[in-house]
């Protein structure tokens, strides 16, 4: 309850008389007494009585109001009752002449300040969380008890273990039984802190009774230190019995008006149960049960849950739009919807609530929203409103995951389609060009002495076998040309291509061969595969015209449920990994997509056909294996080829080994532009256990390393828009905190980044696509480096 007048004169004369007492006691501080052990035992253990008892009620209250202010005060109440009981153990001569639990000289001293310095401390907590918005506990008041009653015991006993068997390595306080300078300054110290916490129990109003009692225990707790610890000279003098007198004082006030408090509660709370104890109980368990379901959906919802007013402002927002469209529900509510819906779509979401105010209460339509990256989301919206509270209910369902899915089934069935097409147009084609190849012999040999004839029979044999070519990569592309698959060895395989691409390629081409010494064997036509490698080389070496570096790389891989899940042609399993890197130009994102098209070229005209990889992409499907391209302009590009494993399809030691995923605890900071991307590595990694951050570019990264108070791993992406990437990233970051973890991602692959030049030596990377468990073993091992 908050005090009133007659509250702060009760608490105002109980210090005036304890400040009389305290100047009519300061002359005679120093006056040595006859020591008496058993007035120590008595004063602890009334004083850890009260304590206890204090602590016990103060408890009970926070298990009513849900005070974190209460939960830290009633911890400093407990925390004295033990500090009391420990330091009479350790008095010497009291138990025994030096005192128990292995006390040393140091040990009841010390003890003495870490008491008298950790209770104005949380009394300090008490009075800065009271009456805030942060003071109110949501989770198990029942939990955070014992959580507290732990925490205390555990550091009380820290404390007791550093005091006692540490005694010898801390400074000394009282030699000779007389206070050290070091003691004046600790003391001092303990001082200044009571202080404090009497100060802004003072300015934090409103004051309640509880905080007027507890300003007259600071006050007892003030002459209590400075007549037993700063005007006194030795154990059993004036100041040493008088301080005590003063602490067992303070220890009395709050318990005295909790005791009274509780007692009037009781008797209030005992007439008002008598008259509406069941209808009350009725009354409050079913709205609890209403608002508890009400916001557990709210707060569970994957859908964007808005309220607004009628002008458009922002009441309420789930806490599900940090998912969809990046930012925190703190940062649009009291925002107009104006400044976060798509201007093209704002005409049409404000004829929907005029609609609704008219009386139309249930409404369906899709309206784009602007995300904090600046993306457009698409979201379609069930809209109602309410009369009575004058309110707009929003409900809208996140469709860039349904629009990406249609996207890439369109474009699987437009590959498919090109491929009907493809395939048949080279059927025919073939058929002609049989034909014209049958022929063709024959009237070579009937022209063969004419010569001009001669020679145009040779173009047109020669145009012929050009157009099988032509027909044989057309039939490539299609999935219809007949594949001879064997269990080939790919590391042999992509040695010879190496060979054979020397002159192919020129002296200004570095080629680098980079196989896995242990490589699986691979069911695929070797020919077909030799010839798709060669493929990737030549349009690699194209896009280096004046040199650069090509890697041929193999690797064993494991495309596990949750890659199989983002790319619908993939079927889980193992697969052999041929990577072919460069270094050159790179491609433009807008032309990632049509890469693998039939007769699709970005060269110029007469150097190529636009069948080259198109060849590569039906050969790879047909074989039953997977394609993935990555490149950014001025870096480069690589191609990988995951072509189905041969035999032995069960996990050798190795995998097993790396199939273990361990988690942790720490926290990992994810930078990503890709949101999809970004959301499905946030959940594999919170899967394992880990607290995430996400920041979609470098300069949100950086943001969140000043503000975010422990970050123990940075895992970011190499290759990002803006004016910073992963490595400067780190750069700046390890600027800020040197002790930072990293780990860096990247769709090429770790020997492609390396010799690109955008990684050092010996960094660790996870390149794209990766199992769960690479992922976990990874972070661990970045953790731990």
């Amino acid at each position: 309850m908050k005090a009133t007048r007659g509250d702060r004169m009760a608490a105002l004369t109980v210090v005036g008389v304890s400040a009389v007492l305290f100047a009519c006691a300061v002359p005679f501080a120093g006056v040595p007494l006859a020591p008496v052990p058993a007035f120590v035992a008595s004063y602890q253990s009334a004083l850890a009585i009260n304590d206890l008892i204090t602590a016990v009620l103060l408890f009970s209250q926070f298990a009513i109001s849900r005070s974190r202010g209460l939960l830290l005060l009633a911890s400093g109440y407990l925390f004295t009752a033990m500090a009391a009981i420990v330091h009479a153990l350790t008095f010497p001569g009291l138990f025994a002449p030096g005192g128990l639990l292995g006390a040393g000289t140091q040990t009841t001293v010390w003890l003495y300040m870490v008491w008298h310095g950790v209770f104005p401390l949380l009394v300090l907590g008490y009075a800065l969380l009271k009456a805030t918005d942060n003071d109110k506990m949501r989770s198990s008041t029942g939990a955070a008890v014992v959580a507290s009653i732990v925490a205390v015991s555990v550091a009380m006993a820290a404390f007791t273990w550093l005091v006692t068997v540490q005694h010898d390595r801390l400074p000394i306080l009282l030699s000779g039984g007389h206070y050290t300078p070091i003691m004046l300054g600790v003391v001092s110290t303990v001082w200044c802190l009571s202080f404090a916490a009497l100060l802004v129990l003072w300015l934090r109003r409103p004051h309640f009774v509880l905080d007027v009692w507890l300003m007259v225990v600071m006050c007892a707790w003030l002459f209590d230190i400075a007549l037993s610890a700063i005007l006194n000279v030795a154990r059993f003098d004036v100041g040493f019995y008088l301080g005590r007198i003063y602490g067992l004082c303070a220890a009395s006030f709050v318990l005295a008006v909790l005791l009274v408090d509780n007692v009037g509660l009781q008797a209030k709370l005992a007439r008002l149960l008598g008259t509406s104890r069941t209808e009350s109980k009725r009354t409050e368990q079913a709205l609890d049960q209403e608002m508890e379901e009400r916001r557990r959906i709210f707060e569970s919802s994957n859908d964007l849950i808005l309220v607004s007013d009628s002008a458009g402002n922002l009441i309420q927002v789930s806490p599900s739009v940090s998912d969809i469209l990046g930012y925190q529900p703190s940062e649009m509510v009291g925002h107009n919807a104006i400044k976060f819906i798509h201007p093209d779509d704002l005409e049409h979401t404000r004829k929907e609530m005029r609609a609704g105010r008219r009386g139309q209460s249930k409404r369906n339509f899709e309206t784009r929203y602007i995300s904090k990256e600046g993306k457009s989301v698409a979201l379609n919206w069930t809209g109602t409103w309410s009369e009575p509270v004058r309110r707009h209910f929003f409900i809208g369902r996140d469709l860039t995951e349904k629009q990406a899915a249609e996207a890439q089934l369109r474009h699987v069935q437009k590959m498919d389609a090109v491929g009907q097409l493809t395939g048949g147009v080279a059927h025919d084609f073939n058929n002609i060009l049989t034909v014209i190849t049958g022929t063709i012999g024959i009237l070579e040999e009937a022209v063969a002495d004419q010569p001009q004839l001669a020679a145009v029979a040779k173009l047109i044999d020669e145009a012929a076998e050009r157009g099988a070519n032509l027909t044989k990569h057309l039939l490539a592309f299609a999935r219809k040309q007949p594949l001879q698959p064997v269990e080939v060895d790919v590391n042999a395989l992509v040695l010879e291509a190496a060979k054979l691409l020397h002159p192919t390629l020129g002296e200004h081409i570095e080629i680098t061969p980079l196989l896995a010494e242990d490589a699986w064997t691979a069911l695929v036509d070797p020919n077909q595969l030799s010839t798709a490698v060669l493929n990737l080389a030549i349009n690699a070496r194209d896009a280096m015209p004046n040199g650069g570096k090509l890697a041929l790389e193999t690797s064993n891989v494991v495309l596990d449920e949750s890659y199989a899940g983002m790319h619908s042609e993939v079927t889980p399993g193992h697969y052999v990994m041929i990577a072919v890197s460069d270094t050159g130009s790179g491609i433009p994102p807008a032309l990632l997509e049509r890469v693998f098209e039939p007769f699709f070229t970005t060269k110029e005209v007469g150097r190529g056909t636009g069948l080259g990889l198109s060849m590569v992409f039906g050969f790879v499907k047909q074989s039953g294996g997977h394609v993935k391209i990555y490149s950014e302009q001025g870096h480069g590009t690589t191609v990988r080829v995951y072509l189905p494993r041969a035999a032995g399809l069960q996990q050798t030691a190795a995998e097993a080994v790396s199939a273990n995923i361990e988690g942790g605890s720490e926290t990992v900071l994810v930078v990503e532009d890709d949101a999809l991307v970004r959301r499905y590595v946030i959940a594999q990694i919170e899967s394992l256990g880990y607290a995430t951050l996400e920041a979609a570019n470098a300069s949100d990264a950086l943001r969140i390393i000043d503000e975010a108070p422990t970050i123990d791993l940075l895992f970011t992406d190499v290759i990002m828009p803006g004016t910073m990437n992963g490595r400067q990233l780190v750069d700046e970051a390890l600027k800020r905190r040197p002790d930072l973890k990293t780990l860096y991602t990247s769709g090429y692959t770790e020997n492609a980044i390396v010799h690109h030049g955008r990684l050092d030596s010996g960094v660790l990377l996870l390149a794209k696509p990766y199992r769960k468990s690479e992922l976990a073993r990874m972070i661990r091992l970045a953790l731990a480096s």
